[in-house]
């Protein structure tokens, strides 16, 4: 398996896992509104503008009409803005388990590694410095030593993962 799957994988597990928790969070807010039909006056459709006064102009509804009053329309709507939004991470929460999973295998000098590199986007002589200072041990492990430390957990994510990403390949 090609290494630069898992290293891309890597570099953008970050804003995956932001789109997860800001979608699950977003959820959550949109199930309590359910729940509590009585606790809202209205919900808002929401627009590209910032909400303010209304537009009136070329018969356009305004901001103030965009917003429903009717709950048990809110309430639909919802329902689907849930649907939606679970579907839409579905995909990214199931690759974000494979990936803890195959992290879990690593030792925590490896896990440190890949997180500086791949996760904060580290340079190497600052993870060296990072790395010597967290795990003092008698030797001073260069960016040589660095490098292949990452290119050994690599190997190892790349074993674990393959079953997972190779089912995305996509055959020629």
């Amino acid at each position: 398996m090609d290494i630069k799957v898992i290293e891309n994988a890597l570099k953008d597990y970050k804003r995956k896992k932001s789109v997860v928790e800001t979608t699950l969070a977003r959820v959550e807010n949109y199930k309590e509104t359910i729940n509590n039909p009585d606790s809202f006056e209205y919900v808002f459709l929401g627009s590209p503008r910032e909400p303010g006064m209304p537009r009136g102009t070329g018969g356009k509804k305004s901001l103030v009409e965009l917003a429903i009053e009717d709950k048990e329309e809110a309430i639909g709507l919802l329902k689907e803005w849930i649907k939606d939004d679970q579907s839409r991470i579905y995909p990214y929460q199931i690759e974000l388990e494979q990936l803890n999973g195959a992290l879990n295998a690593l030792t925590r000098q490896e896990r440190f590694i890949i997180e500086c590199k791949y996760f904060e986007n580290m340079f190497w002589r600052d993870i060296e410095i990072n790395f010597n200072d967290k795990f003092r041990q008698q030797n001073y492990i260069t960016v040589s030593g660095i490098r292949k430390m990452n290119s050994e957990a690599l190997e190892l994510l790349a074993r674990i993962l393959e079953p997972y990403y190779m089912r995305f390949k996509i055959k020629k």
